[in-house]
């Protein structure tokens, strides 16, 4: 399986993120984006070892809008 990391549009909002989704039960990080040029958003994404579609949804509905998921290949 494949490693993500979800992509936000600072690191303000990847902290906020990280934090929302650590209140909801996730086991959530930040670390750098291994494609930070390639890739719309900042230079960190939000690590969740449990990636799911809820995720995603928790993050919609406390405003931190997602710019899409970045595969973190052997970055972690």
């Amino acid at each position: 399986m494949s490693k993500k990391g979800i992509k936000v549009g600072s690191l303000t909002y990847a902290m906020k993120g990280r934090d929302i989704l650590y209140k909801n039960g996730y086991k959530a990080y930040l670390t750098r984006n291994p494609h930070p040029f390639e890739d719309e958003g900042c230079g960190y994404v939000i690590y969740v070892s449990n990636i799911d579609k809820k995720c995603f949804e928790v993050l919609k509905r406390n405003g931190i809008t997602v710019k899409g998921v970045v595969d973190m290949g052997d970055a972690l």
